[in-house]
């Protein structure tokens, strides 16, 4: 058993994007079946390892699962459902697309016309730059920070809270990426490829489970280096990309190598913060008047004390 439990935590992301490659090629671009044959039963298997082989053993605290099980539904219910019919409405009026349509560039201007891997790549690397963006944006202005601090609030990081947003975050952070990636022209065969293959890495940087990716880890976001992100400690939430170019291009990757957890996850100043009561964190936002919730610093040097 430790011995299958040791192979299991330094393979389960591989396996799981080989088998998100084996179901593209099998399935192609129908992502009603993507997602029953694939996605689901990968988000079955992701949440059965948790509860397993959990890293973080703490017990829940009040109300902390109920609020994830809302949030998670109304993020699926809500938010991917106007991302499904979306898709298909801003592939349609996109400017790339519409132009190319009527003859009016040519195609071998869009993506496209590129071979299928390179669109695949590419749109991967674009969707992701938009998504640094627009999470940097989340964390660095205040505005945005009000909708994403729900994202933060909990006191650990799992595959249950991965769905703890806002819906207004959610949507920023969301249809950002996919509306500019959607104007370079990439086929729709790539861009659910891209998707797909984006769904996977993201579920895996909130597993509570203690994978071990070594090289890995300074390519692509996984649990090990995004558990930081969610550190009280603004000198350590950083790593906003998933694929970690953009991270290590704009000095944002955080690493170290003397640990593997931050001190303390969540909202540094809790005060008066519904940290378990989802309705309340849906109104929170809009409640703000003259403060703003902002990331914690626990650090006691000037530097930092100056940036809370």
């Amino acid at each position: 058993m430790k011995a299958l439990h040791w192979l299991l935590t330094r393979t389960f992301t591989y396996i799981s994007l080989i088998l998100a490659f084996v179901a593209i090629y099998l399935i192609g671009d129908d992502m009603g079946k993507l997602f029953l044959y694939f996605v689901l039963p990968f988000y079955v298997v992701s949440l059965t390892f948790q509860l397993i082989a959990p890293k973080v053993k703490a017990p829940l605290e009040k109300n902390e699962l109920l609020t994830d099980i809302i949030s998670n539904s109304v993020t699926i219910g809500l938010v991917n459902t106007i991302q499904t019919w979306g898709v298909g409405v801003v592939f349609a009026l996109s400017s790339s697309s519409l132009l190319i349509h009527y003859g009016i560039i040519d195609a071998e201007f869009g993506l496209a016309s590129l071979p299928y891997w390179a669109q695949v790549v590419l749109g991967l690397l674009i969707m992701d730059f938009f998504f640094y963006v627009t999470h940097r944006m989340a964390h660095e202005v205040p505005f945005f920070w009000n909708f994403h601090a729900i994202h933060h609030c909990a006191h650990r990081v799992t595959f249950m809270n991965a769905y703890r947003v806002h819906p207004v975050d959610a949507m920023f952070r969301r249809y950002v990426p996919l509306f500019f990636v959607m104007l370079t022209g990439i086929s729709h065969e790539a861009f659910i490829a891209a998707s797909i293959i984006g769904s996977v890495l993201s579920t895996v940087t909130h597993l509570n489970v203690d994978l071990r990716h070594g090289w890995f880890n300074y390519i692509f976001a996984t649990n090990e280096n995004h558990r930081w992100h969610h550190s009280t400690k603004m000198s350590e939430a950083k790593n906003f990309s998933i694929i970690t170019i953009w991270d290590h291009m704009f000095g944002t990757f955080y690493l170290p190598r003397d640990r593997d957890m931050p001190t303390k996850i969540g909202l540094g100043d809790e005060t008066g913060y519904p940290l378990h009561n989802y309705w309340q964190q849906l109104v929170e936002p809009f409640r703000k008047k003259k403060e703003e919730v902002k990331p914690a610093v626990t650090s006691t040097s000037a530097k930092e004390e100056a940036l809370s």
